[in-house]
């Protein structure tokens, strides 16, 4: 196609409207041959380059449009799915536990959970990512370090740079309550119906260890909180070394509450 055929064409499709499949409408704000097609999409600033027969399937996309759980959205920069991949991984499974209805229903205590606006551009995260001591660490058994939301700040419900770090998944789970599995009882705490007695338990290394009967539920309740808070000082100091140093101070200064 020559120059004129270019130009002609151009004046033809310039403020054409075309509907994606996943991004809404664009349309057409520039045009130099088939393969140097220009769009804009409503409400967004960006200018989007594309091959014609993509526009014309209504696969463009629009790296600002939130295309993942209507939340987030790639952004405009140096990271992407695939070369970024471990931490778009998990990017979009942070955005799952805050947003996906489904994980919900298995997970109800992240219904309220969110991810801060800056996070909801995978960008963002992909470059605090890189920035975070222990991101592609391992413990001793080959498993990849977690992403936290509530050590630094307990009872956190908000992802974001302030709130979060990594931590092997021994120290991930060391804090989880159990909420769905521990009954009615304070946290530690169940009911001996044989000897009408309260038990006291506390789990170590995986193991549950035995902490005694008491006859009221305050009791056994304040003998879990002395062992569970002692141990948690014991997997700080295992772990001195191989996490963050702000972590290891949240362990050390960790306290069980009775609401926990």
């Amino acid at each position: 196609m020559n120059k004129l055929d270019v130009a002609n064409r151009r004046l033809e499709l310039l403020g054409k409207e075309f509907e994606t499949n996943r991004c809404g409408k664009c349309v057409i704000v520039d045009y130099k041959g088939w393969e140097d097609v220009f769009v804009q999409f409503y409400q967004y600033p960006n200018v989007v380059r594309c091959h014609m027969d993509s526009l014309k399937k209504g696969q463009v996309l629009n790296k600002l449009f939130p295309t993942y759980l209507d939340k987030g959205y790639i952004g405009i920069g140096a990271y992407d799915s695939v070369k970024d991949k471990e931490a778009y991984s998990l990017w979009s499974s942070m955005l799952g536990r805050a947003y996906c209805k489904k994980y919900h229903k298995k997970r109800p205590t992240y219904e309220n959970v969110i991810v801060c606006s800056e996070w909801l551009n995978f960008q963002n995260f992909a470059e605090w990512y890189y920035k975070q001591p222990f991101f592609n660490a391992k413990d001793y058994k080959g498993k990849p370090y977690q992403l936290d939301k509530d050590i630094l700040l307990k009872g956190n419900k908000v992802y974001s740079p302030e709130t979060c770090c990594f931590v092997p998944p021994e120290i991930n789970s060391l804090l989880v309550k159990g909420n769905n599995t521990r009954g009615k009882c304070l946290i530690g705490v169940r009911f001996n119906k044989k000897l009408s007695k309260y038990q006291a338990d506390v789990r170590k290394n995986g193991d549950k260890v035995y902490l005694g009967l008491y006859n009221t539920e305050i009791e056994a309740f304040q003998a879990y909180k002395k062992a569970k808070e002692s141990y948690i000082k014991e997997v700080a100091e295992r772990w001195k070394d191989k996490i963050d140093g702000r972590v290891q101070q949240a362990l050390i200064n960790w306290e069980i509450h009775i609401n926990d």
